[in-house]
C-alpha cells in the first residue's frame, strides 16, 4: 500500500515536492494534507468501499470480464501451496501452468479462509452471508484500496498540493471501468495496484536512493510479473527510469542490499530472492522449452484438451480459417459446438470478418497512423464507460465532457514535462511509453489479423499507468490554472466523475447486470 514501507519517518513514503527530486526529509504530517481535504479523502474512500461492496454482492457473474475463469484459476489453486498443475479438471478454465499464479495463489489463500470461517462457524451461515465469489470479490476491493493509497503516495511524491490530492482520489475512484472492476475478481486488479505501489517506490527511491527502496522495489515488479505478462514491459520501463535518473546507482544499491541482508531486512531480501527465483523459472523454462514467454495451450496441453477451453476454441478456429487449414463451412460448424451465446456470436463475427478480408472485400485494414485515431477514442469510451461481456458507455454530452477534461490534463502535463520535475517526467514517460507498446505492439497487430478495430480493445489493460497518469496530469493542470479558477474546476471535474460513475450505472443499467453472485 502507499504506506510507509521504512521503519522511521524519514524512509517513509511521504510527499516530497516534485521541485525538490533530492530531498530528504519528509514534511510534518499536517503539511501533507489538512483541513476539508482529509475530509474529502476519508468521505471518497468511505463511498468506494460502500459502492464496490454493493456492486460485489449484486452483479450477475456473466458480465465482470473473465471474471468466472479468474476465479475457477484460485479454485483450482487451493490444492496447490507451490506452482499449479494442468489436471482434467483445469482443462475448461484453459493452461494452468507455464504461467503468472500470483493472483491466483493469493485467492486460492483468502478462499482457505473462508473455509476454516465455514468449519468454524458453520457452512449455512457463511455461505448464507457471504458466497465464494462474493468472498473473492472482496480481496479485490482491498486490491482497490492499496492501488488508491499508493496513487495517493506517488501524487505526494510528485509534489500534489492537498487540494490536488483530494482530487486526484476522487478521480480515481469514481473513474467508471477501474471501479466496476475493482468489485469483481480479475487479475488487473493486482497488476494495478502492484504497479501503482512500484510508481510510489520508485519515486521515494529517486528522492532517497536506498539500497532497501531499491530491494523492495525490485520484490513489488517480480511481484508484478508473477501475476501478469503484461507487466514485464512496465518493469522494463520503471527500470530504465531508474537508470536514467541515477545511472547505475540502483544496480549498485540492489547488489549492496543483498550483500548487508541485516541492515536492508531479512524479509525483504529473502522475499527478492524467492520471487526473482520463480519468475526466473517460469519465463526462463518456457523461453527455453517454448521460445515465448507464455506458451500457448496446444504447446502444452493435447489439442482435444486445449479445446475444452472456450477462448482458446474460438481463437483456434479462427487462426485455422485465416491459415487455410479448414474452409468456411467448417470453421461454423466448429464454431456452433461453442456454449457461451456470446462467445459464440463474437466468434461468428470476427469469423465473418475474416472472410472478407481474404476475399478482399469490406473494409481495407489501416495503417499504423490511422489506426492510433481510432485507437484512442476507443481506449477512452471503454474508460470513462464500462465493458465486460455487457457494455454500458457514456451518453454523447458526458462523453464529450469527459474527453475535455482528458485533453486539458493530457495537453497540461504535455506543457509541464518540460520543466523541472522527475516524478511527473517519469509518469509521463512511462505512461506514454506504455500506451504506445499496448497501441502499436499488442493491438494493432490483432487488428491486422481480425481486421476488427475493436479487438482487445480494453482500457482495463491501461490500469497500470492509469493512476500516476492521473496524479500527474492533475498536478499540471492545476499549475496551468489561474488561482481562483482552480478550486472551481476541480469540483467541477469532481462533480462530474462522481455523478457518471455509481449513479449513472444505477440509473442506466438493465435488470440483465444484475444477478445472485
Amino acid at each position: 500500500s502507499g504506506a510507509p514501507v521504512g521503519g522511521n519517518r524519514g524512509d517513509s513514503i511521504a510527499r516530497v515536492p516534485d521541485r525538490q527530486p533530492n530531498a530528504r526529509l519528509d514534511p510534518e504530517p499536517g503539511a501533507i494534507i489538512g483541513g476539508w481535504r482529509t475530509g474529502v479523502i476519508a468521505i471518497a474512500l468511505s463511498y468506494l468501499a460502500l459502492r464496490l461492496a454493493y456492486l460485489a454482492l449484486h452483479i450477475d457473474p456473466a458480465i465482470p470480464p473473465d471474471e468466472v475463469t479468474h476465479a475457477g484459476f484460485a479454485q483450482h489453486q487451493l490444492a496447490f501451496w507451490g506452482l499449479p498443475r494442468d489436471t482434467v479438471a483445469s482443462q475448461e478454465l484453459g493452461l494452468v501452468s507455464h504461467r503468472p499464479f500470483l493472483y491466483s495463489w493469493v485467492l486460492a489463500r483468502w478462499l482457505g479462509l473462508h473455509a476454516a470461517l465455514s468449519s468454524i462457524m458453520g457452512p449455512e451461515l457463511i455461505s448464507g452471508l457471504v458466497s465464494e465469489l462474493v468472498w473473492l470479490r472482496f480481496a479485490n476491493i482491498g486490491l482497490a484500496l492499496i492501488t488508491v493509497l499508493a496513487g495517493l503516495a506517488f501524487a505526494r511524491r510528485a509534489g500534489a498540493t492537498p487540494g490536488a490530492c483530494a482530487l486526484f482520489v476522487v478521480v480515481l475512484t469514481n473513474t467508471p471501468m477501474w471501479s466496476f472492476l475493482s468489485a469483481s475478481v480479475n487479475y488487473d486488479n493486482a497488476a494495478m495496484a502492484l504497479a501503482t505501489l512500484c510508481f510510489a517506490l520508485l519515486a521515494r527511491y529517486l528522492d532517497a536512493p536506498a539500497p532497501r527502496t531499491a530491494c523492495l522495489l525490485l520484490c513489488v515488479m517480480l511481484a508484478g510479473v508473477l501475476t501478469k505478462t503484461a507487466l514485464l514491459p512496465l518493469a522494463a520501463l520503471i527500470g530504465a527510469a531508474a537508470l536514467t535518473a541515477r545511472r547505475t546507482a540502483p544496480l549498485r544499491d540492489a547488489v549492496a542490499g543483498l550483500r548487508a541482508p541485516a541492515a536492508t531486512g531479512f524479509g525483504a531480501v529473502g522475499m527478492l530472492l524467492l520471487l526473482g527465483a520463480l519468475a526466473v523459472g517460469i519465463y526462463g523454462r518456457n523461453l527455453a522449452k517454448f521460445g515465448l514467454l507464455e506458451p500457448a495451450p496446444n504447446q502444452v496441453l493435447e489439442l482435444e484438451a486445449a479445446n475444452q477451453n472456450r477462448i482458446f476454441r474460438q481463437e483456434h478456429v479462427l487462426r485455422s480459417f485465416r491459415a487455410g487449414a479448414i474452409d468456411y463451412r467448417q470453421a461454423v460448424t466448429e464454431i456452433d459446438g461453442i456454449e457461451h451465446e456470446g462467445d459464440r456470436a463474437g466468434a461468428m463475427w470476427m469469423l465473418r470478418r475474416a472472410r472478407e478480408l481474404r476475399d478482399g472485400t469490406g473494409e481495407p485494414v489501416m495503417g499504423r497512423v490511422a489506426y492510433a485515431g481510432a485507437w484512442t477514442p476507443l481506449i477512452a469510451e471503454r474508460l470513462f464507460g464500462v465493458m465486460g461481456h455487457r457494455a454500458l458507455y457514456k451518453s454523447p454530452p458526458l462523453s464529450t465532457a469527459y474527453g475535455l477534461c482528458a485533453a486539458f490534463g493530457l495537453l497540461a502535463l504535455s506543457w509541464r514535462v518540460r520543466r523541472p520535475g522527475v516524478h511527473l517526467r517519469t509518469a509521463a514517460g512511462i505512461g506514454a511509453a506504455y500506451s504506445l507498446i499496448l497501441m502499436q505492439a499488442v493491438n494493432y497487430p490483432m487488428y491486422v489479423a481480425s481486421g476488427i478495430e475493436v479487438e482487445a480493445v480494453q482500457a482495463r489493460y491501461l490500469f497500470p499507468v492509469l493512476a500516476p497518469l492521473l496524479a500527474a496530469c492533475i498536478i499540471a493542470g492545476r499549475e496551468l490554472l489561474p488561482a481562483r479558477a482552480r478550486l472551481p474546476v476541480g469540483v467541477a471535474i469532481g462533480v462530474l466523475f462522481v455523478v457518471g460513475d455509481f449513479p449513472y450505472f444505477i440509473a442506466n443499467a438493465s435488470a440483465e447486470w444484475f444477478g445472485s453472485p
